[in-house]
Parts: structure tokens; sequence; C-alpha cells
């Protein structure tokens, strides 16, 4: 069973990328937040960034396209290429209302016949391996069902299913059940991806539909950052595991300094960090307030040495 860590914007970018593998582990592959393409443009061209080689020097992530136009993808490939990358991924999975609405992410989900014409002209000319990360709808798990044929017309390296629909956002339940019944219908490999926490919630999805190939875990990660090593049988001593997330802790430090200018945007993005840590740790809510009221580099720093050794 391989597995991935999922792309998250602003929070799973190079910075934590490079920082994780160095001092909590390596992940099977890597997926890099959305690169959006619109109309042949660049959205935010920084987001192209984040997949340079001088910034990926554990590993290489696989980039992911969002879009919804040939052309789009086009420049994307341009630029993957270029950078020496040979395999890729299309998001049809982001549920954002403003993404929604411009018809990408989970917004292609709607018109299976526009995810026919997509998938046809970009697979009758692309050099790349590609594969698929999607929910299962926008508004109901049985949108799924036209695209099944499409997916399957196409040599989709691998899809990854979020079991969830766009309206939910990343709230409510998600839907094994339906993840179950529609991934055998699928001829290619199948990653799960959504609600992974424990070693618990991996059993149970394996048991649900034992042809799964890999997950991919995003939010579990950022919660737990050991996670990853207890699904490796890593044993970890509590000293071991002081020492690599203080390492880690401070390799973000670091490498925020090269990205963001002045304190208080370096502070604003490692809170945003914290607000998972303070969902996976005892005491982890006070923890977060004590980092939001941190207004300078060296009050955090403070608060981070004095917490470690009491979060594990």
């Amino acid at each position: 069973m391989k597995v991935y860590l999922a792309p998250q914007q602003g929070l799973t970018d190079w910075i934590f990328r490079e920082s994780f593998y160095e001092h909590l582990g390596q992940f099977d592959k890597s997926f890099a937040p959305f690169i959006r393409v619109q109309n042949g443009e660049f959205y935010r061209p920084s987001q192209c960034n984040d997949i340079l080689p001088q910034h990926n020097t554990f590993q290489k992530p696989v980039p992911q396209f969002l879009g919804n136009d040939a052309e789009s993808f086009k420049r994307f490939e341009d630029l993957c290429l270029e950078q020496q990358y040979s395999e890729v991924n299309i998001n049809m999975g982001c549920p954002f209302v403003k993404v929604v609405n411009k018809g990408m992410g989970a917004g292609m989900l709607a018109h299976p016949d526009k995810v026919a014409g997509f998938l046809q002209s970009v697979f009758a000319t692309t050099k790349l391996d590609i594969s698929v990360k999607c929910r299962l709808g926008q508004e109901n798990v049985t949108e799924f069902e036209p695209l099944i044929p499409i997916f399957n017309e196409f040599p989709i390296l691998e899809m990854i299913l979020h079991p969830r629909v766009a309206k939910q956002m990343y709230k409510g339940e998600v839907d094994r059940e339906a993840f179950a019944r529609y991934a055998p219908m699928l001829k290619h490999p199948v990653c799960y991806n959504g609600d992974i926490e424990t070693i618990a919630d991996i059993e149970r999805i394996q048991a649900m539909a034992p042809q799964i190939t890999a997950i991919m875990i995003g939010r579990g990660i950022l919660k737990h950052p050991f996670l990853l090593a207890d699904i490796q049988k890593q044993e970890l001593t509590h000293t071991e595991k002081v020492n690599r997330l203080k390492s880690f802790h401070l390799s973000l430090i670091e490498r925020c300094k090269e990205k963001y200018a002045g304190d208080l945007n370096l502070l604003r993005r490692l809170e945003e960090l914290w607000e998972y840590h303070s969902e996976g740790f005892e005491d982890g809510r006070k923890i977060l307030k004590q980092v939001k009221k941190c207004n300078t580099l060296a009050k955090y720093e403070v608060v981070l040495f004095k917490v470690i050794d009491d979060l594990i």
C-alpha cells in the first residue's frame, strides 16, 4: 500500500514538504498544490515556483493542474516538461465556490460531455503520465456514475477519489460506501483520499475496498505529524519524536524566511499549521491561543520550545 501526501493550497507547499521529508519521513509520492491556468495563462505565476528543482531537493512532487481547457493544459505541460517532470495530476476535486463556478475543479463533474472533450484533447497530444484527482460530484455522489465510462476510455495513470461532493467542502462524512461501490468500476489503479487520521481508518478502507493501491493523506498529516511513521511501523521513542518535531518546526521557520518578508507574514503561515496541530495534540487549543498571541518570531520560538516537550 503506497502512501501519498495530498496537495493543500498554502499548506503543503515546498516549505512544508522539504521540512517534513528532512525530519519526519518521506511519502511514496507527494502532490504539489494546484497551478491554476485559465485561457492559456497562469492565474498566479508565483504558483509555478513551488515545483522548481531548487525547492524540491528531497523528492520531486507531482505537479497539479487546475483548469478546464486544452490550451491551458498545454501551457501547464510545457512548464512541467521544461522542469523535467514526467507525471502530473489533473484537479477535478477542488470544491471552492469561486473555482466551481468557473467550471474548474469539482465544477467539471456535473458536465460529463465537457470532461470527455477535455480529456480527449489532452490525451491526444500529451507527453506526460496523467492521474486524475476528483470528488464524486457537485451535489450528489450519483453524478459520478456517468463519468466512469468516460474515465475508462483514457490511459489515466491513477484515479484518486475523495468520496465527498463539492457542496460538502470538507465538512460532513466521507461516503466510503460510495467509494467502495464505484472504485471497482474503474479500470485504473485507484487511490483513496479523505479523512484518514489513524491506522484504524486505513484498515477500514482496505476492508471495504481491498483493490485500492494507495492512500492519500492531507489534513491527517497536519494534525498528526507522526502518522506516516506509524504507518511505516517506525518505533520512535518520546525523545526521538520531540527532537524530530522541533527540527521540523525550525526548518519550517528557516524556509519561511526565504519566502515571507517580516515576522507577521511568517507567523500567519505558521499559525495555519497550528490550526491543524491543535486538533491532533492534547491541549492543542491552548497552544494555538499562545501561538496567535505571538507578534514576533522571537516570541514564537519561545512558545515553540516550551510546548513541544509536553506536546507528545
